[in-house]
Order: C-alpha cells, then structure tokens, then sequence
C-alpha cells in the first residue's frame, strides 16, 4: 500500500490546470488557468498555487504542512487549516477551512492518474450546506522547477 508521503513525493514539481467554479445547479461561476508548484523537504511540505483568472493580475497563495508520521498531513497556519488523507493510494482526501470564515469549510477529493495527472473536486460548505463546487484538472510540467520561495 502507498503512503501519503510516497504518493506526494512522486507527484512534486510544476503542474498547470484549469479551475471552473460551479454553483450547486451547475451553471459556471468562473473558469480560469493555474500553475501549482510542489515539493517535500524531510517532513515540511510546500505548495504554491498561482490563480491566473483573465483580465486579474496573477495571485499566488503559499501553503505549509508537516507530516506526522507517513500518512497525516497537517495543514496549520495563521489563517488556514486542515488535514490530508490517503485513500486506497491514489485518492486523497483533503477537509479544510480558513480561519477568519468560521462557517466556511472545503472538502477536496485529489484522484491522482499516474504521476503526470490529477483531477480535482472541492465542494464548498456554508454552514453546513452546499455553496460551490469547484473542479481542477491538471498536468504535470516535465522539467518545469518550483521557485526558491520558503
């Protein structure tokens, strides 16, 4: 069986994808492109995802996460938490919320295809119910290298 740090070790580096935002009926919000930048040191994960919507000049939001152990990823900073879970090694399930938003929680479903596609599903809760659903598809940028940030 995989392990959560297994699985996200062979899925570090540069992926770009394409976010569409759904209300609960399926019309489209808003769809626009991103480019996510992974990696792992030791126990500490790093993640940048740049938002590039049209006509917006790009937004870049840094995540951090340490492990506790092979298969709890823990995602705790000032304004954001949550924790990642392997499924069957390949689905990776992700509960999350921001801090300043006490009734607004995500929960993520990853299913990783291969090392070079995944697909993503996030469904926005409000109090409990449904908001948004949001959904990613994206590929792998062969030789595409993370920035130095930390």
């Amino acid at each position: 069986m995989t392990t959560l740090r297994a699985r996200l070790t062979s899925v570090t580096g540069v992926w770009e994808g394409v976010y569409t935002h759904l209300t609960p009926g399926g019309t489209v919000l808003e769809t626009y492109a991103s480019r996510q930048e992974t990696r792992l040191e030791g126990d500490l994960w790093y993640e940048r995802i740049v938002y590039l919507r049209p006509d917006a000049e790009p937004q870049a939001l840094d995540f951090r996460a340490r492990f506790e152990g092979d298969d709890d990823l823990v995602f705790d900073s000032t304004g954001f938490e949550g924790q990642a879970r392997l499924v069957d090694g390949r689905f990776l399930l992700f509960p999350y919320r921001w801090k300043a938003e006490p009734g607004l929680e995500v929960v993520e479903l990853v299913t990783f295809a291969g090392d070079d596609y995944k697909s993503r599903i996030w469904k926005t809760l409000r109090d409990g119910r449904l908001e948004q659903v949001t959904v990613v598809e994206e590929h792998r940028v062969h030789g595409g290298v993370p920035e130095a940030w930390h």
